[in-house]
């Protein structure tokens, strides 16, 4: 049948573009086969028979089938008329008891546990992380650097690490602050079996994270020896209503002071 040919059998008509849009749908998902080609195309139902021999001749399934699973493909396969109507078979489920009866064989059972079990080696600390450590770097870079009030975008950061290019408007601290942070996550991720909660490990994030931002670079990688007092006010707002939290008697003293 021709596309004029069905756009008159239509009930409600539509443009004929669109009409051409929809048979063109149908024909990619194997709901109408086409027969030649521009105006001497002509369009049918596939015949579930003998179309579906030629498609499985010309192809191979991503999974290999047994025999019983071929039969089963090629039946579900067919319209929906030309299967049997079966009903719900309640025993089905009421024989089975977890863990003492098994609806597999157990041959079955031994063989999906074997192809399903990863056939590797153990693998040291770190593996994984270094298998996604360039999508780690870009989110985690960007995400820690948020908190602490970088205004960098994702694409910001992805091009700055990336491609070292720094974002147009933007204080280069906060490029740094980036930068330090990927650092550090790469510092953690190469020293997987060294890390811990060690000295080590906690002086040496330190520097890497405080580099270039502090106004003492002497004092990146040390313990800090001098008070240090929240610059914003309402930084020294929260701290106060903690100290009156924690401390009544010593909040009262330095409001009285």
């Amino acid at each position: 049948m021709s596309g004029p040919e069905i756009l008159h059998l239509l009930a409600i008509p539509v443009p004929p573009r669109t009409l051409q849009y929809r048979l063109k749908y149908l024909v990619t998902r194997n709901r109408l086969l086409m027969d030649g080609e521009g105006r001497r195309a002509r369009y049918r139902m596939p015949n579930v028979a003998t179309d579906a021999g030629v498609r499985d001749e010309n192809s191979q399934p991503v999974v290999p089938l047994s025999e019983a699973g071929a039969a089963i493909r090629d039946y579900i396969r067919q319209t929906p008329e030309a299967r049997k109507p079966v009903g719900y078979d309640r025993k089905f489920l009421d024989r089975y008891r977890p863990n003492d009866s098994f609806y597999l064989t157990e041959q079955d059972r031994y063989h999906l546990a074997a192809v399903g079990r990863p056939q590797i080696a153990e693998q040291p600390a770190g593996t994984y992380a270094k298998q996604i450590l360039s999508r780690l770097l870009i989110d985690l870079s960007w995400n820690s650097s948020r908190l602490e009030g970088n205004t960098y975008s994702l694409l910001d950061t992805k091009r700055l690490i990336e491609l070292g290019e720094e974002a147009v408007g933007r204080a280069h601290l906060e490029a740094q602050m980036i930068l330090n942070h990927k650092d550090a996550i790469e510092f953690l991720v190469s020293a997987a079996d060294e890390i811990g909660f060690n000295r080590y490990t906690l002086l040496n994030l330190h520097a890497l994270l405080a580099n270039n931002l502090l106004a003492d670079p002497a004092a990146a990688g040390r313990l800090r020896y001098i008070a240090v007092r929240p610059g914003r006010w309402w930084e020294r707002s929260i701290i106060r209503a903690c100290s009156h939290r924690i401390c009544p008697s010593s909040a009262m003293t330095t409001r009285s002071g």
